[in-house]
């Protein structure tokens, strides 16, 4: 886990790039609502639920699978703990996870290649919505 300077330096560089936009504010809002003890617990959901899709991807299942697309679509339900969600923040996201060395490199060490699953899985569901 991050340290407290770590986590202050990630939330300064989302507030330059994104503080402008309604996401960021009803991020902030949401995650101030929820607590210490709220945050813990969406952050544990969504650790189990990167888990199950990390296992489903090493037994060979394709990104665009039904079974994969569900598991997709419970991760773009979660992010409404934070903001409200469409299909072009969701692609943008998934981009990022393979873009962005911090997101790759978190998704890498729960399995090698998750990243790129992950995004392909999100772009994918992000046209069907």
């Amino acid at each position: 886990m991050e340290n407290k300077e770590e986590i202050n330096k990630y939330t300064e560089e989302a507030r330059l790039r994104w503080g402008h936009t309604e996401a960021f504010k009803q991020s902030e809002e949401r995650v101030e609502k929820m607590g210490k003890e709220g945050l813990k617990k969406v952050l544990e959901e969504s650790s189990k639920l990167t888990l199950e899709i990390a296992e489903l991807m090493k037994s060979g299942s394709d990104p665009k699978s039904p079974e994969a697309q569900k598991l997709i679509a419970k991760h773009y339900e979660a992010l409404r703990a934070f903001y409200e969600p469409n299909p072009e923040m969701y692609r943008g996201l998934g981009n990022m996870y393979v873009e962005d060395d911090r997101f790759k490199a978190n998704y890498e060490k729960v399995a090698l290649g998750l990243a790129k699953f992950m995004r392909d899985a999100m772009v994918y569901f992000a046209k069907s919505i």
